[in-house]
């Protein structure tokens, strides 16, 4: 499946907009990750990435778009940590070393690949063992206020496809994919990793689900 790079023409916008996107996961992460090998999969320009090698962590950050990889390499100048940023595409492994990670994180891109078998194969092929996969995404099931808007596509939860809306924001700016809950739940098992915990922060109506997953050492590494 081809994997179209849409966030190097929204670079600059999506950098003002996401500054503060990597708070997300910080609190549900280690606070210290000394000695741990880490992968930022769809990094952007690096928010997390500088958060986790602040904690000590061995970091490398991928992403497919030339602009955003740029940004977070000029980023890292003024920061202590050394961090290594390549361009890659996630559904592949053609930009992996081969050196295991202890921790791979999807920081709100999961609904942005276009091949999501792909990219969580990717994920089982480069952890370590004992390694976890820890994602976040905009919950499938919800509007992330609560309300539905009349720019919105009119379809049903289970009509699934890429779309946009005509307002500010990620959808408004570049699309999204819509998947179901089901879809994304086989997806990650199908890859062959295990669900061991799912969380919706609290909220009036859930905005985001996090769920952290180790391989099924039952299934071979494709």
């Amino acid at each position: 499946m081809a994997t179209t790079p849409r966030y190097d023409s929204q670079a600059d916008w999506y950098l003002d907009y996401t500054r503060n996107w990597g708070a997300i996961l910080s609190d549900h992460l280690p606070q210290s990750l000394t000695g741990r090998r880490v992968l930022d999969l769809c990094c952007g320009y690096g928010t997390l990435s500088r958060t986790l090698a602040e904690r000590g962590a061995d970091v490398v950050g991928v992403d497919l778009s030339i602009r955003l990889i740029e940004r977070a390499r000029q980023l890292q100048e003024s920061a202590p940590a050394v961090i290594s940023y390549l361009v890659g595409d996630a559904a592949t492994t053609d930009w992996w070393d081969g050196r295991p990670f202890d921790l791979v994180i999807s920081n709100m891109a999961l609904m942005d690949v276009d091949d999501l078998d792909g990219v969580l194969t990717s994920v089982r092929r480069v952890l370590a063992p004992s390694g976890r996969f820890t994602f976040v995404l905009f919950h499938p099931c919800f509007p992330g206020d609560g309300r539905a808007r009349p720019s919105w596509p009119d379809g049903g939860y289970s009509q699934e496809g890429w779309w946009t809306t005509g307002e500010e924001g990620v959808r408004g700016h570049v699309g999204a994919h819509h998947r179901m809950l089901s879809t994304y739940l086989n997806a990650v098992t199908g890859a062959g990793l295990t669900i061991d915990r799912v969380t919706e922060p609290p909220a009036p109506v859930p905005t985001l689900l996090i769920a952290d997953c180790r391989p099924d050492r039952s299934e071979p590494v494709g």
